[in-house]
């Protein structure tokens, strides 16, 4: 890795079963694991833009993994034009799209908080990254969705053509969404439980449309008027939301701190699981997991629950990177991990 973020320019040596990381916060944890899942779907997993993943003083970053397959991924991003390419096996992609999920993972973190409390955006966020790894063309369906939509209320022409293009990319999407949720409710409840919440835990797609092109194409037609006159678009899965709930009510409402955290850890055991299945296209195997802090905010019993089942993870072949800012907190679930130690982006053992 070069210039990406405070870490020094290296090459690191990940080992086989995973690491901890120690350091102090501000010294480069976390942007290791930045830089290592970078390159799954190419941004940041904070949210970061990628001119702000660029180490101050510098014209750009450049990221790369080599896997034991061997593959290898890599990525450069050019500050100066905004220019971001990857580069897979060797041969530079025609598209980033054509790259994705060369590296898959998932991070746990306190951040994650937000998938229980935060907007319906958040959530649909969650679930576009991860149909992006495992359904195909749902990348493409998602890209033409989004051009049609910022077109649709602006359009010069015959709105009708930018309504038909919605109403097939749509659908697709919403049905992938659908499809998702209905094939792994059962895990989301049942990970809840084990991670010791008693009440039923419930999530399923909630849409004021449909997945059905037709239906969806004659919901835009019914909305035209009202939508030219707001210049928005009223109908369609950029409304819709995975609806999380606990014994039947809205969990965002009525769950404590400690329920919302236990849904987040659920939603990313799940989202880890589906990346493991990989039955929709093939996937690479176990995803990498990533402990960024995860245990720092839960009680004990939850602390050792996600212990169990991050153990059980590892042992159906996932790598574990874990960072804490003290040796004396690792958490018993990666004690038996390699440590390594940060210090102003400098890693060592």
């Amino acid at each position: 890795m070069r210039a990406f973020r405070n870490l020094a320019d290296a090459e690191v040596e990940l080992p086989a079963a995973g690491l901890v990381l120690v350091g102090p916060n501000g010294h480069g944890k976390t942007s290791l694991l930045e830089a290592l899942l970078y390159l799954e779907v190419f941004r940041s997993f904070r949210g970061a833009r990628d001119r702000e993943l660029v180490r101050f003083g510098e014209a750009g970053f450049h990221v790369e993994v080599v896997t034991v397959a061997p593959r290898g991924v890599a990525a450069g991003y050019d500050a100066r034009t905004g220019e971001k390419r990857a580069v897979v096996d060797g041969a530079v992609a025609p598209r980033l799209a054509d790259a994705l999920g060369v590296v898959r993972g998932v991070v746990f973190s306190p951040s994650d908080v937000q998938l229980a409390t935060g907007g319906a955006r958040v959530r649909r966020g969650f679930v576009d990254v991860l149909l992006a790894l495992v359904v195909p063309g749902y990348v493409a369906a998602l890209a033409e969705y989004r051009r049609a939509l910022r077109h649709r209320c602006h359009a010069t022409g015959d709105v009708a053509d930018w309504e038909a293009l919605l109403a097939r990319s749509g659908a697709r999407v919403a049905a992938a969404r659908r499809a998702w949720v209905e094939r792994w409710a059962e895990r989301y409840r049942a990970h809840c439980a084990e991670i010791g919440e008693p009440l039923a835990s419930g999530v399923c797609y909630a849409s004021r449309a449909t997945d059905d092109e037709a239906q969806l194409a004659a919901a835009l037609e019914r909305s035209r008027a009202h939508d030219l006159a707001r210049g928005t678009t009223s109908v369609g899965p950029h409304r819709d939301d995975l609806r999380l709930t606990l014994g039947g009510r809205p969990l965002g409402v009525y769950g404590s701190a400690g329920q919302w955290r236990t849904a987040a850890l659920a939603l990313r055991l799940v989202e880890a699981e589906t990346l493991a299945d990989g039955t929709d296209a093939g996937g690479p195997g176990a995803p990498v997991i990533c402990l960024d802090d995860a245990f720092a905010e839960l009680d004990a019993e939850r602390s050792a629950r996600l212990g169990r089942l991050v153990e059980g993870l590892a042992a159906r072949g996932s790598q574990v990177f874990a960072t804490v800012p003290r040796e004396g907190e690792l958490p018993a679930a990666v004690s038996g991990l390699p440590l390594r130690r940060i210090r102003d982006g400098r890693i060592a053992a």
